[in-house]
């Protein structure tokens, strides 16, 4: 069971995860057991109808989800999940980012790989309290410039909403924002009043040594090694901003099943 700081009505608790290519999403249930997030993100899930259906096994609904890619011949994307006894779903909708050459590149070659996509769900909590929710997973390789450019397209639809001053906010998922250009991210966060959660955690990726875990393509594996000889085997890539909630706590979930690790965040609501 989690332990909680404060009111456990007060409280809202959330989840993101890249799965790599549905692996660590066959395991999810020791983490949800233990933790018990209201909100599910995952990253790199493979979207067919039965396998979304796993979580509801264990109260969880299918708020949406979104296709990304076509990998091993199975469709892959992000899906956002939700306790339907502490929220009530509201709407959804997918935003279409600006795609890289790399994306282009992957359209050419393999075919049916739709733009970077940002899955944004509404919910309401129960005291009526509207949250937004945007699971992102940006294009993995790509220069900063490009990733702050889908990152500003996801920015924006705050503002097509109209979203009111006390409208509860959650952006989170695989940015695969690399460590460069840090204060460039700040800057654009900081300009729509966001803050970041993960701000204490030090890397959320560790690439295995021989590459077998992550099932890298050559390109990849030479990106890989690239960063590995530059900085480290052990990047920062997932994130979670927030506005209009109290941070309680951020944690990294140090578990082996994906290249990415889960990371759980608390919540107060205001």
């Amino acid at each position: 069971m989690r332990i909680s700081l404060y009111n456990e009505a007060m409280n809202l608790t959330f989840l993101t995860y890249n799965v790599l290519y549905n692996r660590g999403y066959l395991v999810l249930k020791e983490y949800i057991k233990k933790h018990e997030p209201d909100i599910i993100c995952l990253q790199e899930v493979e979207t067919d109808e039965g396998n979304l259906r796993l979580l509801q096994k264990l109260d969880y609904k299918l708020a949406d989800y979104s296709n990304s890619f076509i990998k091993f011949g199975k469709i892959y994307g992000v899906a956002t999940f939700y306790k339907n006894t502490r929220l009530k779903f509201v709407e959804s909708n997918v935003i279409d980012l600006p795609k890289t050459i790399y994306d282009v590149l992957l359209f050419l070659l393999r075919g049916g790989n739709r733009p970077r996509t940002v899955l944004c769900t509404q919910f309401h909590l129960k005291s009526s309290k509207k949250i937004m929710v945007y699971n992102m997973h940006l294009s993995p390789i790509a220069g900063n410039g490009a990733r702050l450019r889908q990152i500003k397209e996801t920015l924006e639809n705050l503002d097509v909403y109209g979203l009111k001053n006390d409208t509860a906010v959650i952006i989170t998922g695989d940015l695969n924002f690399y460590p460069w250009g840090r204060k460039r991210l700040e800057k654009l966060i900081n300009e729509y009043n966001l803050k970041e959660a993960t701000k204490n955690i030090a890397y959320t990726i560790q690439y295995s040594e021989d590459g077998k875990l992550e099932n890298y393509n050559l390109i990849q594996r030479f990106g890989i090694r690239l960063m590995k000889t530059a900085f480290s085997n052990k990047l920062k890539v997932d994130y979670v901003f927030y506005k209009n909630l109290d941070l309680v706590s951020a944690t990294r979930l140090d578990t082996r099943h994906s290249d990415h690790f889960p990371v759980v965040s608390q919540f107060r609501i205001k």
